[in-house]
């Protein structure tokens, strides 16, 4: 068994049949088929369940199929961490990022980072916190950036920022005026908040319970500058992190809240368990002594 085994066994659970594969991978049919057949011979064992119309994994082919993608990701990076470490800093790092922070923050260390590293190039992808986790599992992106802590635990992780946050309100409301309120206050007010997917969602949601009440949620968004929006159209009051909405350039004002004091933590989380190019871990270790 080699590597081309491992590809031509890849493709077809990818693409869900033998013929999309052999296409895709522009050989014949009856090489992926032999090569198929000498991979179970040699395992001792049936990797494909040949009962059903479509190709399905046997338990045996799923565990295969992990390894495999396991190492074909780390054959297909070799060439370039070898490149790296004689000196030759190129290649890409994907990075998932929540769209509530201060990206301000981040572009800081990117500049620096890209400067010493001038070959090495970003990939920014915005999404709520359980995406990320989920990109990050799949080995979508390298790094993620989000809130701590982490609903799994094949993570590894620093926090970076911890801060307070705001209840954000227009500067007419009735609360404009106040220097901190209690959360329980916010009983009857229609609440603007961020979609299901965002960590902050559940944790002011959480927060309210606790208070004795359900936010009535008048509007779910997944951008800032939209909250932003609303908050100006006088449509709801919405929880922030002090530095996201020290950013809002509208006619809105901020509320310390009191009780209960609730916190942001902001974190860099990775896979516990997987492999890390070399050009992440160079990332990994710059953002940790930035902050440090």
């Amino acid at each position: 068994m080699d590597i081309k085994h491992m590809r031509y066994f890849a493709a077809i659970v990818r693409h869900g049949s033998m013929t999309e594969a052999s296409n895709q991978l522009y050989i014949s049919q009856p090489t992926i088929s032999k090569a198929i057949h000498d991979v179970e011979t040699e395992l001792g064992m049936q990797l494909f369940d040949r009962n059903r119309r479509k190709f399905v994994l046997t338990d045996a082919g799923k565990v295969f199929y992990d390894q495999c993608e396991e190492i074909l990701r780390r054959h297909s990076e070799l060439k370039n961490d070898l490149k790296n470490m004689v000196g030759m800093r190129q290649g890409e790092i994907k990075i998932g990022l929540p769209p509530i922070m201060d990206v301000g923050r981040l572009m800081g260390i990117v500049k620096d980072f890209h400067a010493l590293y001038p070959e090495i190039t970003f990939q920014l992808i915005e999404s709520g916190s359980g995406t990320i986790e989920t990109r990050l599992r799949q080995d979508a992106i390298d790094i993620g950036i989000t809130v701590l802590p982490t609903e799994g635990e094949d993570f590894d992780a620093f926090n970076f920022l911890t801060e307070p946050m705001k209840l954000v309100v227009h500067k007419d409301h009735p609360l404009a005026g106040e220097d901190s309120i209690d959360l329980k206050a916010l009983k009857d007010e229609h609440f603007i908040m961020f979609n299901e997917d965002f960590y902050l969602n559940e944790i002011i949601t959480s927060a309210c319970k606790n208070a004795g009440f359900t936010p009535k949620v008048v509007s779910n968004t997944a951008q800032w500058h939209f909250i932003e929006e609303m908050i100006n159209a006088e449509l709801g009051v919405c929880i922030l992190p002090e530095s996201v909405a020290a950013l809002l350039k509208s006619s809105s004002v901020t509320v310390d809240i009191h009780e209960p004091v609730l916190k942001w933590r902001l974190g860099v989380i990775w896979n516990r368990d997987r492999y890390m190019n070399f050009i992440t871990k160079e990332w990994l270790k710059f953002f940790q002594q930035y902050y440090e």
